[in-house]
Protein backbone atom coordinates (compact mmCIF):
# COMPACT_ATOMS: atom_id res chain seq x y z
CA UNK A 1 0.00 0.00 0.00
CA UNK A 2 3.10 2.38 0.06
CA UNK A 3 3.13 4.69 -3.01
CA UNK A 4 4.77 2.76 -5.91
CA UNK A 5 7.85 5.77 -6.70
CA UNK A 6 11.10 4.76 -8.29
CA UNK A 7 13.73 7.63 -8.44
CA UNK A 8 17.06 7.65 -8.14
CA UNK A 9 19.80 10.88 -8.34
CA UNK A 10 21.60 11.59 -11.74
CA UNK A 11 24.02 13.21 -9.32
CA UNK A 12 24.65 9.68 -8.22
CA UNK A 13 25.66 8.54 -11.42
CA UNK A 14 28.16 11.94 -11.43
CA UNK A 15 29.02 10.86 -8.18
CA UNK A 16 31.79 11.33 -10.18
CA UNK A 17 30.94 14.49 -11.07
CA UNK A 18 34.28 15.33 -9.07
CA UNK A 19 34.79 12.59 -6.58
CA UNK A 20 34.27 15.25 -3.93
CA UNK A 21 34.26 18.42 -6.24
CA UNK A 22 36.76 21.27 -6.36
CA UNK A 23 37.57 23.38 -2.78
CA UNK A 24 36.42 20.37 -1.27
CA UNK A 25 35.41 20.53 2.21
CA UNK A 26 35.74 18.42 5.22
CA UNK A 27 32.18 19.28 7.12
CA UNK A 28 30.56 16.70 4.59
CA UNK A 29 30.98 13.23 6.29
CA UNK A 30 33.68 11.71 8.38
CA UNK A 31 36.33 10.60 6.74
CA UNK A 32 36.01 6.87 7.85
CA UNK A 33 32.84 6.89 6.42
CA UNK A 34 33.92 8.07 3.00
CA UNK A 35 36.56 5.64 2.99
CA UNK A 36 34.33 2.62 4.01
CA UNK A 37 31.63 3.60 1.62
CA UNK A 38 34.90 3.53 -1.79
CA UNK A 39 35.53 0.14 -0.37
CA UNK A 40 32.13 -1.13 -0.04
CA UNK A 41 31.38 0.36 -3.77
CA UNK A 42 34.35 -1.67 -5.44
CA UNK A 43 33.01 -5.16 -3.81
CA UNK A 44 29.40 -4.56 -4.54
CA UNK A 45 28.79 -2.75 -7.50
CA UNK A 46 29.80 -3.46 -11.45
CA UNK A 47 33.01 -2.12 -12.83
CA UNK A 48 32.53 1.58 -14.02
CA UNK A 49 35.52 3.26 -16.22
CA UNK A 50 35.90 6.47 -14.78
CA UNK A 51 38.91 6.92 -16.63
CA UNK A 52 36.98 6.93 -20.13
CA UNK A 53 38.39 9.76 -22.14
CA UNK A 54 41.21 10.91 -20.22
CA UNK A 55 44.94 10.69 -19.84
CA UNK A 56 47.08 8.96 -17.16
CA UNK A 57 47.89 11.92 -15.78
CA UNK A 58 44.29 13.08 -15.40
CA UNK A 59 43.85 15.78 -18.35
CA UNK A 60 41.57 15.22 -21.05
CA UNK A 61 42.45 12.78 -23.87
CA UNK A 62 42.84 14.30 -26.96
CA UNK A 63 44.62 16.67 -30.05
CA UNK A 64 45.34 20.11 -29.36
CA UNK A 65 42.52 20.69 -26.85
CA UNK A 66 44.10 23.66 -25.68
CA UNK A 67 42.55 25.27 -28.94
CA UNK A 68 38.85 24.74 -27.55
CA UNK A 69 38.98 27.47 -24.80
CA UNK A 70 40.77 30.87 -24.70
CA UNK A 71 41.40 31.73 -21.06
CA UNK A 72 40.18 34.73 -19.76
CA UNK A 73 42.94 36.86 -18.07
CA UNK A 74 42.74 34.90 -14.19
CA UNK A 75 46.15 36.80 -13.13
CA UNK A 76 43.82 39.37 -11.19
CA UNK A 77 40.56 38.08 -10.81
CA UNK A 78 38.64 40.53 -7.90
CA UNK A 79 35.98 38.78 -5.69
CA UNK A 80 34.00 41.49 -3.68
CA UNK A 81 34.46 41.04 -0.14
CA UNK A 82 30.06 40.53 -0.04
CA UNK A 83 30.70 37.58 -2.36
CA UNK A 84 32.49 35.18 -0.08
CA UNK A 85 31.14 36.64 3.62
CA UNK A 86 29.57 34.11 6.16
CA UNK A 87 26.42 34.51 8.12
CA UNK A 88 26.55 33.27 11.14
CA UNK A 89 23.48 31.02 10.75
CA UNK A 90 25.31 29.47 7.70
CA UNK A 91 27.81 28.27 10.22
CA UNK A 92 24.95 26.86 12.19
CA UNK A 93 23.57 25.13 9.22
CA UNK A 94 27.48 23.22 8.91
CA UNK A 95 27.26 22.52 12.67
CA UNK A 96 24.20 21.27 12.77
CA UNK A 97 24.64 19.04 9.52
CA UNK A 98 27.73 17.57 11.46
CA UNK A 99 25.71 17.13 14.50
CA UNK A 100 22.86 15.16 12.88
CA UNK A 101 26.08 12.18 12.47
CA UNK A 102 25.74 11.85 16.36
CA UNK A 103 21.85 12.44 17.00
CA UNK A 104 20.13 9.33 19.02
CA UNK A 105 16.97 8.54 18.67
CA UNK A 106 13.95 9.02 21.62
CA UNK A 107 10.75 7.13 21.27
CA UNK A 108 8.23 9.03 22.72
CA UNK A 109 4.69 7.87 24.04
CA UNK A 110 3.30 10.34 25.94
CA UNK A 111 1.87 12.46 23.29
CA UNK A 112 -0.61 12.76 20.50
CA UNK A 113 0.80 11.95 16.83
CA UNK A 114 0.91 15.53 15.12
CA UNK A 115 1.71 16.43 11.28
CA UNK A 116 5.33 15.85 10.73
CA UNK A 117 6.01 13.21 13.02
CA UNK A 118 7.68 10.43 12.35
CA UNK A 119 5.69 7.16 13.94
CA UNK A 120 6.33 3.47 14.31
CA UNK A 121 3.64 1.39 13.46
CA UNK A 122 2.09 -1.85 12.58
CA UNK A 123 -0.66 -2.12 10.53
CA UNK A 124 -3.23 -4.69 8.32
CA UNK A 125 -5.00 -3.93 5.68
CA UNK A 126 -8.27 -5.38 4.58
CA UNK A 127 -11.05 -5.27 1.88
CA UNK A 128 -14.30 -6.44 2.42
CA UNK A 129 -12.79 -8.21 5.59
CA UNK A 130 -10.08 -9.93 3.56
CA UNK A 131 -6.41 -9.16 4.18
CA UNK A 132 -4.30 -8.36 0.61
CA UNK A 133 -0.99 -9.11 -0.18
CA UNK A 134 1.28 -5.86 0.33
CA UNK A 135 -1.13 -4.44 2.95
CA UNK A 136 0.47 -5.19 6.36
CA UNK A 137 3.93 -4.64 7.85
CA UNK A 138 5.10 -4.80 11.56
CA UNK A 139 7.50 -1.46 12.88
CA UNK A 140 7.17 0.63 9.89
CA UNK A 141 8.37 4.01 10.17
CA UNK A 142 6.12 6.69 8.46
CA UNK A 143 6.67 10.66 8.10
CA UNK A 144 3.35 11.92 8.52
CA UNK A 145 2.67 14.25 6.06
CA UNK A 146 5.23 12.78 3.57
CA UNK A 147 2.90 11.47 1.39
CA UNK A 148 4.16 7.99 1.13
CA UNK A 149 1.23 6.15 1.42
CA UNK A 150 -1.84 6.75 -0.09
CA UNK A 151 -3.91 9.53 0.73
CA UNK A 152 -5.62 10.03 3.51
CA UNK A 153 -4.13 6.98 5.72
CA UNK A 154 -1.08 9.25 7.43
CA UNK A 155 -3.77 12.02 8.46
CA UNK A 156 -5.82 9.85 10.10
CA UNK A 157 -3.40 8.89 12.33
CA UNK A 158 -2.92 12.88 13.94
CA UNK A 159 -4.17 13.34 17.52
CA UNK A 160 -3.67 9.75 18.43
CA UNK A 161 -1.29 8.45 20.82
CA UNK A 162 0.93 5.51 20.88
CA UNK A 163 -0.19 2.57 22.24
CA UNK A 164 -4.24 2.99 20.41
CA UNK A 165 -4.90 0.94 17.50
CA UNK A 166 -6.75 3.27 14.95
CA UNK A 167 -8.94 2.34 11.88
CA UNK A 168 -8.15 4.05 9.17
CA UNK A 169 -10.20 3.82 6.06
CA UNK A 170 -8.73 4.61 2.88
CA UNK A 171 -9.80 3.99 -1.45
CA UNK A 172 -7.26 2.86 -3.33
CA UNK A 173 -6.73 5.16 -6.38
CA UNK A 174 -8.09 3.94 -9.88
CA UNK A 175 -4.75 3.86 -11.59
CA UNK A 176 -2.91 1.84 -8.13
CA UNK A 177 0.23 -0.43 -9.50
CA UNK A 178 -1.59 -3.24 -8.38
CA UNK A 179 -5.36 -4.03 -10.39
CA UNK A 180 -6.24 -6.17 -7.11
CA UNK A 181 -6.40 -3.09 -4.63
CA UNK A 182 -7.39 -0.33 -7.32
CA UNK A 183 -10.36 1.62 -7.11
CA UNK A 184 -11.09 -0.24 -4.03
CA UNK A 185 -12.41 1.26 -0.46
CA UNK A 186 -9.92 -0.83 2.19
CA UNK A 187 -9.49 -0.62 5.89
CA UNK A 188 -6.15 -0.54 7.69
CA UNK A 189 -5.70 -1.60 11.73
CA UNK A 190 -2.94 0.58 12.66
CA UNK A 191 -1.33 -0.18 16.01
CA UNK A 192 0.78 3.10 17.17
CA UNK A 193 4.02 1.80 18.66
CA UNK A 194 5.93 5.10 19.23
CA UNK A 195 7.02 8.72 18.15
CA UNK A 196 10.38 8.54 17.25
CA UNK A 197 12.08 11.80 17.78
CA UNK A 198 16.02 12.24 17.44
CA UNK A 199 17.96 14.69 19.79
CA UNK A 200 20.78 16.48 19.02
CA UNK A 201 24.08 16.09 21.35
CA UNK A 202 25.29 19.00 22.98
CA UNK A 203 27.85 20.50 21.75
CA UNK A 204 30.97 21.71 23.93
CA UNK A 205 34.65 21.49 24.32
CA UNK A 206 34.81 17.99 25.72
CA UNK A 207 32.14 16.73 23.08
CA UNK A 208 34.66 18.42 20.50
CA UNK A 209 37.93 16.70 21.43
CA UNK A 210 35.80 13.00 22.10
CA UNK A 211 34.16 12.96 18.70
CA UNK A 212 35.83 15.82 16.37
CA UNK A 213 39.32 16.27 17.00
CA UNK A 214 40.89 13.05 15.36
CA UNK A 215 38.22 13.02 12.48
CA UNK A 216 38.26 16.62 11.53
CA UNK A 217 41.23 18.12 13.78
CA UNK A 218 38.48 20.17 15.84
CA UNK A 219 39.92 21.11 19.44
CA UNK A 220 37.29 23.18 20.76
CA UNK A 221 33.70 24.41 19.62
CA UNK A 222 35.67 27.74 19.09
CA UNK A 223 38.12 26.18 16.67
CA UNK A 224 35.15 24.07 14.77
CA UNK A 225 33.39 27.52 14.15
CA UNK A 226 35.94 29.06 13.40
CA UNK A 227 37.59 26.31 10.69
CA UNK A 228 33.83 25.78 9.24
CA UNK A 229 33.67 29.53 8.61
CA UNK A 230 37.17 29.61 6.84
CA UNK A 231 36.00 26.25 4.57
CA UNK A 232 32.38 28.35 3.71
CA UNK A 233 34.57 31.44 3.11
CA UNK A 234 36.80 29.32 0.45
CA UNK A 235 34.20 27.58 -0.82
CA UNK A 236 32.25 30.64 -1.78
CA UNK A 237 35.69 31.93 -3.25
CA UNK A 238 36.52 28.59 -5.13
CA UNK A 239 32.89 29.03 -6.74
CA UNK A 240 33.09 32.69 -7.94
CA UNK A 241 36.21 32.23 -9.72
CA UNK A 242 34.99 28.91 -11.47
CA UNK A 243 31.80 30.95 -12.56
CA UNK A 244 33.81 34.03 -13.47
CA UNK A 245 36.61 31.39 -15.75
CA UNK A 246 33.63 30.08 -17.20
CA UNK A 247 31.81 33.29 -18.25
CA UNK A 248 34.33 35.00 -19.42
CA UNK A 249 36.73 32.32 -21.40
CA UNK A 250 35.45 31.78 -24.38
CA UNK A 251 35.30 28.67 -26.00
CA UNK A 252 35.19 26.78 -29.92
CA UNK A 253 32.89 24.46 -30.35
CA UNK A 254 33.05 21.15 -28.25
CA UNK A 255 33.60 18.12 -30.47
CA UNK A 256 31.41 15.49 -29.22
CA UNK A 257 34.86 13.30 -29.08
CA UNK A 258 35.03 15.23 -25.90
CA UNK A 259 31.79 15.29 -24.38
CA UNK A 260 30.73 11.13 -25.06
CA UNK A 261 32.83 9.99 -22.92
CA UNK A 262 31.55 11.98 -19.92
CA UNK A 263 27.97 10.94 -21.12
CA UNK A 264 29.61 7.28 -20.98
CA UNK A 265 30.67 7.34 -17.50
CA UNK A 266 27.28 9.17 -16.43
CA UNK A 267 25.21 6.27 -18.12
CA UNK A 268 27.46 3.69 -16.60
CA UNK A 269 27.66 5.22 -13.21
CA UNK A 270 23.68 5.45 -13.26
CA UNK A 271 23.32 1.61 -13.82
CA UNK A 272 25.74 0.48 -10.94
CA UNK A 273 23.82 2.72 -8.62
CA UNK A 274 20.63 1.76 -9.66
CA UNK A 275 21.81 -2.07 -9.48
CA UNK A 276 22.43 -1.64 -5.40
CA UNK A 277 18.52 -1.17 -5.69
CA UNK A 278 18.40 -4.27 -7.75
CA UNK A 279 16.88 -1.90 -10.30
CA UNK A 280 18.11 -1.35 -14.23
CA UNK A 281 18.74 1.49 -16.29
CA UNK A 282 15.15 0.50 -18.19
CA UNK A 283 13.18 1.19 -15.29
CA UNK A 284 14.90 4.47 -14.55
CA UNK A 285 14.31 5.15 -18.11
CA UNK A 286 10.67 3.92 -17.62
CA UNK A 287 9.84 5.93 -14.51
CA UNK A 288 11.59 9.29 -15.65
CA UNK A 289 9.99 9.57 -18.99
CA UNK A 290 12.69 9.08 -21.08
CA UNK A 291 11.73 7.01 -24.89
CA UNK A 292 15.13 5.69 -24.49
CA UNK A 293 18.70 5.56 -23.47
CA UNK A 294 19.56 8.21 -26.54
CA UNK A 295 16.55 10.60 -25.23
CA UNK A 296 18.80 10.69 -22.04
CA UNK A 297 21.80 11.09 -23.36
CA UNK A 298 20.46 14.18 -25.14
CA UNK A 299 18.70 15.46 -22.35
CA UNK A 300 21.99 15.44 -20.28
CA UNK A 301 24.50 16.34 -22.91
CA UNK A 302 24.79 19.85 -22.36
CA UNK A 303 25.52 19.17 -18.10
CA UNK A 304 28.37 16.80 -19.64
CA UNK A 305 30.07 19.61 -21.85
CA UNK A 306 29.73 21.94 -19.65
CA UNK A 307 32.29 19.30 -17.56
CA UNK A 308 34.28 18.92 -20.67
CA UNK A 309 34.60 22.73 -20.26
CA UNK A 310 36.01 22.70 -16.47
CA UNK A 311 38.36 20.21 -17.62
CA UNK A 312 39.56 22.82 -21.08
CA UNK A 313 39.90 25.43 -18.21
CA UNK A 314 41.96 23.48 -15.74
CA UNK A 315 44.16 21.84 -18.05
CA UNK A 316 44.98 25.12 -19.93
CA UNK A 317 45.41 26.68 -16.74
CA UNK A 318 47.42 23.59 -14.93
CA UNK A 319 50.20 23.47 -18.60
CA UNK A 320 50.23 27.73 -18.24
CA UNK A 321 51.45 27.40 -14.10
CA UNK A 322 53.14 24.21 -14.61
CA UNK A 323 50.77 22.27 -12.18
CA UNK A 324 50.44 18.35 -12.15
CA UNK A 325 48.47 15.92 -9.79
CA UNK A 326 51.82 14.10 -8.65
CA UNK A 327 51.75 11.45 -6.07
CA UNK A 328 52.41 13.75 -3.48
CA UNK A 329 49.22 16.12 -4.14
CA UNK A 330 47.11 13.12 -4.45
CA UNK A 331 48.52 11.81 -1.04
CA UNK A 332 48.05 15.12 0.52
CA UNK A 333 45.01 15.61 -1.01
CA UNK A 334 43.46 12.23 0.47
CA UNK A 335 45.18 13.18 3.75
CA UNK A 336 43.06 16.49 3.92
CA UNK A 337 40.01 15.71 2.65
CA UNK A 338 39.72 12.46 3.52
CA UNK A 339 41.89 11.49 6.25
CA UNK A 340 43.68 8.60 4.50
CA UNK A 341 46.87 8.29 3.34
CA UNK A 342 46.39 4.30 2.18
CA UNK A 343 43.74 5.28 -0.72
CA UNK A 344 44.20 1.99 -2.89
CA UNK A 345 40.43 1.33 -3.02
CA UNK A 346 39.95 4.56 -4.30
CA UNK A 347 42.27 3.62 -7.30
CA UNK A 348 40.19 0.38 -7.45
CA UNK A 349 37.39 2.01 -8.16
CA UNK A 350 37.68 5.02 -9.38
CA UNK A 351 40.89 4.61 -11.76
CA UNK A 352 43.91 6.64 -11.14
CA UNK A 353 43.29 8.89 -14.20
CA UNK A 354 39.86 9.84 -13.08
CA UNK A 355 41.48 10.69 -9.21
CA UNK A 356 44.60 12.87 -10.38
CA UNK A 357 40.71 14.76 -12.88
CA UNK A 358 39.92 15.30 -9.64
CA UNK A 359 43.32 16.06 -7.89
CA UNK A 360 44.24 18.28 -10.48
CA UNK A 361 41.22 20.35 -10.75
CA UNK A 362 41.30 20.73 -7.24
CA UNK A 363 45.01 22.07 -7.26
CA UNK A 364 44.11 24.81 -10.64
CA UNK A 365 40.82 25.82 -7.92
CA UNK A 366 43.22 27.02 -5.20
CA UNK A 367 45.13 27.90 -7.47
CA UNK A 368 42.92 30.62 -9.06
CA UNK A 369 41.67 31.34 -5.53
CA UNK A 370 45.44 32.13 -4.22
CA UNK A 371 45.65 34.43 -7.16
CA UNK A 372 42.56 36.57 -6.80
CA UNK A 373 42.27 39.68 -5.15
CA UNK A 374 39.13 39.85 -2.29
CA UNK A 375 37.77 43.46 -1.77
Amino acid sequence: MRKKVFAVSLALALAAAMMGGCGNSKENDTAQEQTTEAQTQTQSTPTVDYSQGLNEDGTLAGENNGDYVTLCDYSAIEIPESEIAVEESEVDTEVDALLENYQTEKQVKDRAVKDGDVVNIDYVGTIDGEEFDGGSAEGANLTIGSGSFIDDFEEQLIGHKPGEEVEVNVTFPDDYASEDVAGKDAVFTVTLNYISETELPELNDDFVKENLQEAYGYTSVDDLRTKIRTNLENNKKYNYVWSYMMDNSTFEEIPEELVNPQLDVMIDGLEASLSLQGATLEDYLTSSGYEDEEAMREAYYADCETMVKTYLIADKVAKEQNLEATDQEVTDYFKEFYNTDNYDSYVDYYTRPYINRTVLNNIVTETLADMAQVG
